[in-house]
């Protein structure tokens, strides 16, 4: 989802709107609908379009839910193209695996970050041996941000209001560890 092309935040304006599943042919035939659907004045971020439905991610602390969702049960709101920089500070998380906190240090807007796999060292039994860190400048462009570094981590960030995207190269950490996901706002900075 995080690499998709354009994206969008959203308001749901029906009263129960249901996820479509995407397999073959779906959303657009076959019974695809799934158990799970988001409420009115649930914000999520929306990607792709097909015909009459756009995919989507609803965010919640399980993680989150990702679908197909008819684009007549939304509201798209206004993106901004040109946030300013207070818009990036604070920590964020993806619900899962992923936490970063982005500040500012010397007039410029800098990451820090882990992520891990399969989970973090407080939720398992196990010591956590797949792990990734980011930490270093960020290169702002209105509303998209890049990160890189000496190991051949990149990110490509995209702020959508109260949602972080991060899109990573998989090259930031160990075996199946990755920044990719879509984070929300945990806390403001210090």
């Amino acid at each position: 989802f995080p690499r998709q092309a354009s994206f969008a935040p959203a308001e749901v304006t029906a009263s129960r709107a249901f996820f479509y599943k995407d397999m073959d042919g779906c959303p657009l035939s076959g019974d695809c609908r799934s158990r799970s659907y988001v409420i009115a004045g649930d914000m999520l971020v929306t990607g792709r379009r097909m015909g009459d439905f756009v995919c989507a991610f609803y965010s919640n602390d399980s993680g989150g839910t990702a679908g197909w969702l008819r684009r007549s049960d939304l509201r798209e709101l206004p993106l901004d193209a040109q946030p300013p920089a207070a818009a990036w500070l604070g920590d964020w998380s993806d619900g899962a695996s992923a936490d970063v906190t982005i500040g500012e240090k010397y007039g410029r807007l800098s990451i820090v970050g882990n992520a891990f796999w399969p989970a973090r060292p407080e939720e398992n039994d196990w010591p956590t041996i797949h792990i990734g860190e980011v930490a270093g400048a960020l290169e702002i462009a209105g509303a998209r941000a890049s990160y890189g570094d000496d190991n051949l981590c990149e990110l490509e960030l995209t702020l959508l209001a109260d949602f972080l995207l991060i899109a990573d190269n998989r090259r930031c950490g160990g075996a199946n560890v990755t920044f990719s996901g879509v984070y929300t706002r945990t806390g403001q900075p210090n």
